[in-house]
């Protein structure tokens, strides 16, 4: 099967890193075939990709059915397709197509709806408000993908979860969709540490995908506040304490799977008035505190490669005028 992700197109590189190591994490044997802009194309043999759901950074994934140049000959290409392997005549579907170029291609959405009324002889029923099924057409570069959709991401659950929306609000807290991708980074199937839980909004993604949830934070209030949050959001097991970033071994007395953390910057903490020397103390406690990958945010790029990590990627994302955050993909050596 062919599978394309749409990616976010305000984070795109750190969106295609995101689909690659869930994929890699789950052991997916697969070839990329086509990577450009917004659009990532694999090819896999693997039929159950159920993990998908936790993509935070993709808009849709679509099963491809067809992809084809857009010309003349368009309508007897739409003719060709098997339609059966995709959709049924007794569930309803809809036709949407996304353009992503600057010129207009005119009815292609009513076009490709008449290929698959005819195909199964009017049999079919079309449900434009609540289909079974989606038929997406993508145009891109004068071609035209078309694919059944299999996930889309619920763009109206990540609003619920801005940070201003929680009772325990930071005005710095990470989007819920790079706390989400930054988890799927991390490689984690089971279990994630955030050192630094602040708010609590990696915790909070992680819970919802179903991992165990650990968090630990020199602030009191953090601490409450995080469980506040995760409460909020129906998440009931978890395990965070309060403590100091620097002593993970001495407070959990064991190894996790992952780790992945906002790492405090122009925030009100109690830490040393070295900040410097707290964030080396604290890189090597987690240095020591994970398995398999560990995915940290900063306001400036950082040497871990000094200290012991292996730094696979950093990504940069802008978050207002006077702050861009840094985040490092980091591994074992």
């Amino acid at each position: 099967m062919k599978l394309l992700f749409f990616l976010s197109g305000s984070s795109t590189p750190f969106a295609k890193e995101e689909v690659i190591s869930l994929l890699n994490s789950y052991r997916i044997k697969y070839e990329i075939i086509f990577s450009e802009g917004q659009l990532l194309i694999i090819k896999t043999s693997n039929i159950i990709i159920d993990f998908i759901f936790r993509l935070g950074l993709t808009h849709f994934v679509l099963d491809i059915i067809s992809d084809s140049v857009i010309d003349e000959k368009i309508d007897k290409t739409l003719s060709e397709i098997q339609w059966d392997f995709q959709l049924n005549f007794d569930r309803t579907f809809k036709v949407r197509v996304k353009n992503k170029e600057n010129r207009e291609y005119n009815n292609l959405e009513l076009l490709i709806a008449k290929s698959i009324s005819k195909y199964f002889e009017n049999n079919i029923k079309a449900d434009l408000t609540n289909p079974m099924d989606e038929i997406i057409g993508l145009v891109f570069k004068n071609e035209l993908y078309i694919g059944k959709k299999i996930f889309e991401r619920n763009k109206k659950d990540f609003n619920k979860r801005k940070p201003q929306l929680r009772p325990f609000f930071s005005p710095t807290s990470i989007d819920p969709r790079i706390a989400r991708a930054m988890i799927n980074i991390s490689q984690a199937q089971k279990e994630i540490l955030d050192p630094f839980t602040g708010t609590g909004g990696i915790l909070i993604e992680a819970g919802l995908i179903g991992l165990d949830i650990y968090g630990l934070d020199i602030e009191e209030k953090s601490v409450i506040g995080t469980k506040m949050n995760l409460l909020n959001y129906g998440i009931k097991n978890f395990d965070i304490r309060s403590g100091d970033a620097r002593k993970i071994s001495e407070i959990f007395e064991r190894n996790f799977e992952s780790i992945v953390t906002d790492a405090p910057y122009g925030r009100s903490t109690k830490i040393d008035k070295d900040k410097e020397k707290m964030y080396r103390d604290c890189f090597f406690s987690i240095l020591e505190s994970f398995n398999k990958r560990c995915v940290i945010g900063l306001d400036k790029e950082y040497p871990f490669d000094e200290i012991g990590f292996c730094i696979e990627n950093i990504y940069s994302f802008r978050v207002h005028k006077s702050l861009t955050r840094y985040l490092h993909v980091l591994s074992r050596r």
